[in-house]
């Protein structure tokens, strides 16, 4: 697929043109994604694992849906978009709570990924045993406690995603609801 992705500012703004994911990666145009994390009434945050052929992070256990913002679309239809793909879950815009935006920087080949992330909580209990999957995108998910996962990525398990600021701000927030 070719689906095109604006290219933005390092603000956010767009520029008004836009490239495949190919060309965003190689030349590290600045470009937006939408981050959903799922957490369901334990207070348990789904995780994915991430297919073993992904060109970022393969193989391990990452947020629980995140794709990028198309061109025409905004950060909400994205997410609703990636969750039906990823997960098949059918969610509509008002069960989506946005929290945050992040801008990152990671190294990619001989360039870098630059990302602007806007962060997004969806409440859900999930039947994990019964989700269809897309195995291009993902192998497995799992539920894990809010605080236990917290001191996983802290600690920097080799079978998660690097802990980043985006981590920390989810958080701060969901301690701030939970406890």
């Amino acid at each position: 697929m070719n689906e095109l992705i604006d290219i933005l500012n390092e603000d956010g703004t767009k520029t008004g043109k836009s490239a495949t994911k190919a060309e965003i990666y190689q030349k590290g145009y600045w470009h937006r994604s939408v981050h959903i994390w799922i957490i369901n009434d334990q207070h348990e945050i789904l995780m994915q694992r991430r297919n073993p052929l992904k060109k970022t992070f393969a193989n391990l256990w990452a947020i629980s849906s995140a794709g990028h913002v198309l061109s025409n679309e905004d950060s909400i239809e994205s997410g609703i978009r990636e969750l039906k793909e990823e997960l098949d879950i059918d969610a509509k815009r008002e069960d989506l709570e946005y929290l945050f935006t992040v801008k990152r920087e990671q190294p990619y080949k001989d360039s870098y990924l630059r990302v602007i992330d806007d962060v997004y909580l969806l409440n859900l209990n999930l039947d994990i045993d019964h989700t269809k999957l897309q195995v291009e995108e993902l192998t497995d998910i799992k539920y894990v406690y809010y605080e236990y996962l917290k001191s996983i990525l802290e600690n920097n398990d080799p079978d998660y995603v690097p802990y980043t600021e985006e981590h920390k701000k989810l958080f701060d927030i969901l301690k701030s609801r939970y406890q």
